[in-house]
Parts: structure tokens; C-alpha cells; sequence
């Protein structure tokens, strides 16, 4: 019987190694800590609402660095016309009037997301493999390397995970 293939599209035989394959539970876990990290869901591609804060400037940050499409935008709940917008792939978003400052008054409905991110598949296959495998970490001193159960980026995954985190929003 095949796997099922969970929405972030990454299973237990997709990343084993040797004898080790974790948990789904653990790998969806180590996704979950990834997309927290990186700000926003990084992957798949999909269409969804986003509602965000307005300093009144007439370019708004939505939460994303690969936007495909944006389809609708509002500001207080009133439409605004597509005529009046335009946006940018690493996720800005450009009004022709300043709307109001404040928090959540912009929603947008956007398609975004990458298709695949092999690097930060692989990034998350290794952290899985570490929490599944305990027995994997050792003392260096009095530190503890490797640490057994967590599901955490280690120093070097840092700089995969760095390149799909959201910058400072406004």
C-alpha cells in the first residue's frame, strides 16, 4: 500500500537513511518548525487569505518571498479595484492610494509558495533523522551535541533555512 502523501509532501521513505526512518509525526514536527522559522509556509504553491498590518505607506509587505498571483485585496473590508494594486514576486504590494494605518486591515488573497525546495526538504529529512535517532548525540565536554529528541536546524541548516525566511516586516 503506497504512503499517503501529506500536504508538505514529505514521508518516512522519502528521507530514512540506513535503518533510521522517523516518524511522520516527527518529520510533519520538523516541517512545523521550519515554516515557524522561516515566517510563513514556504511550500507548496496555494491560494489563501492573508490579513496584515498597515503603517500607512502605500507599499504593504505581505508574508511571503515567492508570490505568483495576487487576486484580491481590501482594506477595511472595502474592495479595492485590481487597477489600483500592483505587486512584486518577493511579495510587496503596491497601492495607488495610502490606505490607514493600522493592525489588520489589509487582506489580500494571494497564490503562493514555492513548488519544491529540495535544500530545505533535505534540511528537514536531517532534523527528523536526528530527533528519531537520540541515541545519535553525545557529550563534548560538558555539552551535549546532537540534541537528542529536538527538532531544531543545526548550525550549518541555518543558512538553507536564512534563505527562505521572511526580512523584518514593517
Amino acid at each position: 500500500m503506497p504512503e499517503e502523501l501529506p500536504e508538505h509532501g514529505i514521508t518516512p521513505s522519502m528521507v530514512a537513511a540506513g535503518t533510521t526512518m522517523p516518524e511522520q509525526h516527527v518529520i510533519d514536527a520538523a516541517v512545523h518548525t521550519v515554516r515557524s522559522l522561516c515566517g510563513w509556509h514556504v511550500w507548496p504553491v496555494r491560494e489563501e487569505t492573508v490579513t496584515v498590518d498597515t503603517t500607512g505607506d502605500d507599499v504593504v509587505f505581505l508574508p511571503t518571498k515567492r508570490l505568483h498571483n495576487v487576486t484580491e485585496v481590501s482594506i477595511d473590508n472595502e474592495q479595492i479595484p485590481p487597477g489600483e494594486w500592483s505587486f512584486s514576486a518577493d511579495g510587496m504590494l503596491q497601492l495607488t492610494r495610502r490606505p490607514p494605518a493600522g493592525f489588520r486591515r489589509l487582506a489580500a488573497t494571494i497564490t503562493h509558495g514555492y513548488d519544491e525546495v529540495p535544500d530545505l526538504a533535505g534540511v528537514i529529512g536531517q532534523m527528523a533523522r536526528r530527533a528519531g535517532a537520540p541515541q545519535e548525540s553525545y557529550q563534548v565536554g560538558g555539552i551535549s551535541v546532537g540534541a537528542p529528541g529536538a527538532v531544531t536546524p543545526q548550525s550549518t541548516e541555518w543558512r538553507i533555512v536564512d534563505l527562505y525566511k521572511l526580512g523584518p516586516m514593517p
